[in-house]
């Protein structure tokens, strides 16, 4: 009977909220109250993804949802980002018919990388794909080897019988499919890995994949080993950490990816993703030698999504080759990419996590590479939309350096905050004379229009896309 109430005013709930535009997290967070134990007396699917990480949660688990609908599944996930226990509740409990069963064939699950072992207490996924740990949200999380702890701990929740799909160009990540006994040598000098994993990541040939080094990294988190502390060197690196990794003094090093993108075009959105068919997981997954899809708005981190998100669907029995297709020029709706028009001049909003400099710089590089005169608009009013802070020592991590091109005829900084960025792009050898200082930002439509010229890229956070759009005079 518990668990017939808590669904059903949990159904009620969400209802009620949807036609108030309100969020997603309160009709899950009382029926948890109403009884704390209902999600484990939910009849789940036989394929529950679960996707966590710093960057590229939102948009790879859309990727996810989207491809297997494609091919034919019904899908569940928490497209609005709710993506703590009760938000993953308020999704599970709003699928289930009042018995419990959840009425999908399969579930994406979208997990906070720091509550994913309370969800997987009550829901152990099939796959958990981690998507990267990077320096992100300061003041919550601090370095993200204090997430890594906690990312561990999830995965042990989630348990043996969980498949990991895990970024093989990111030695943090790495470290999650390295048993405890990591230092052993299994007799040929490897280190010992879980069996259960499927490796995602990026050309390890520079002569014919077109990502090249561009930022200038302010700190070097790829210097030493996550798992011995010792000093690591690399045979490239593709962005901050992320690349070719070898440890000097132990055999903690990068491996050979199930799913690889070779190439990508920048300018056409044009991508192949090479299947290493020797291994055990492309045969498994029937993974094709080549596949070629289309990025609408392509990048490194939109390239890393994609391969990440063909991994995991994979996990499901659908073809690597299927999910390529699917996500064939699809063009995503979780509102991290909005396109506008300013007096007839194409504007696109990227969303950039505020303190996240991976993401900053992925921004600035795509912005750069469109080789289109520009103008880029840089806002920073509320730093997160979870917690106060005031706290601006991340605008030193991001390369804004990138924006000095000749292509980047104007820059305007705007918002609450513009007096820590223009302290900051003082010192990036930028022309002074390009950039503009908008606080208000209601104002920053009239600058746009009166001040600069060409295509607009504007670079903000989710805490700040109402009041951008608000401002632009585009809605909310």
């Amino acid at each position: 009977m518990q668990v017939f109430i808590a669904i059903a005013i949990c159904k009620i709930l969400y209802m009620i909220g949807k036609l108030m535009g309100k969020g997603s997290s309160l009709p899950g967070k009382i029926a948890l109250k109403i009884y704390p134990n209902v999600l484990a007396h939910l009849q789940l699917p036989e394929h529950v993804i679960a996707v966590t990480g710093s960057n590229g949660k939102t948009s790879t688990a859309e990727l996810i949802a989207h491809a297997l609908k494609a091919s034919g599944k019904s899908v569940g996930w928490n497209h609005e980002g709710s993506n703590q226990i009760e938000g993953v509740a308020t999704l599970l409990l709003r699928v289930a018919a009042l018995s419990g069963k959840v009425k999908k064939d399969a579930l994406v699950l979208e997990c906070d990388e720091r509550y994913a072992r309370q969800i997987f207490t009550y829901i152990k996924p099939s796959a958990l794909l981690i998507t990267n740990l990077c320096r992100d949200q300061l003041t919550r999380n601090g370095h993200h080897e204090f997430v890594l702890d906690y990312i561990q701990r999830a995965v042990d929740e989630a348990g043996s019988e969980t498949t990991l799909v895990l970024n093989a160009d990111d030695p943090y990540v790495s470290t999650l499919g390295v048993q405890e006994a990591a230092l052993e040598n299994d007799g040929d000098g490897a280190i010992k890995l879980d069996a259960n994993i499927i490796w995602f990541g990026a050309c390890a040939d520079f002569g014919t994949s077109h990502f090249e080094i561009e930022a200038t990294p302010r700190y070097d988190d790829g210097a030493f080993c996550p798992v011995c502390k010792s000093e690591m060197k690399y045979d490239f690196r593709i962005a901050g950490n992320y690349g070719a990794f070898c440890c000097n003094s132990c055999p903690f090093k990068r491996q050979v990816p199930d799913f690889e993108v070779t190439k990508l075009d920048y300018e056409s959105g044009m991508m192949e993703i090479t299947g290493n068919v020797t291994s055990r997981a492309a045969q498994s997954l029937h993974a094709t030698s080549l596949i070629k899809t289309h990025l609408v708005l392509p990048g490194l981190i939109g390239a890393y999504n994609v391969v990440a998100a063909i991994a995991a669907v994979s996990t499901t029995g659908v073809s690597a080759q299927t999910a390529a297709s699917a996500i064939d020029g699809y063009m995503l709706k979780g509102g991290r990419t909005v396109h506008f028009l300013i007096q007839a001049r194409e504007g696109t909003l990227l969303i950039s996590k505020h303190e996240n400099s991976l993401a900053y710089d992925q921004s600035l590089t795509w912005a750069v590479r469109q080789k289109k005169p520009c103008t880029l608009v840089i806002l920073v009013n509320d730093i997160s939309r979870k917690y106060y802070t005031s706290e601006t020592s991340w605008l030193w991590d991001i390369d804004f350096e990138i924006a000095n091109h000749a292509m980047v005829e104007h820059i305007v900084l705007a918002g609450r905050y513009v007096s820590e960025l223009a302290a900051r792009f003082a010192l990036t050898g930028i022309d002074q004379s390009k950039i503009g200082y908008v606080a208000d930002i209601d104002a920053l439509r009239t600058y746009i229009e009166k001040n600069t010229s060409g295509a607009i890229y504007v670079l903000t956070c989710f805490s700040d896309k109402a009041k951008l759009l608000e401002g632009l005079g585009l809605g909310k």
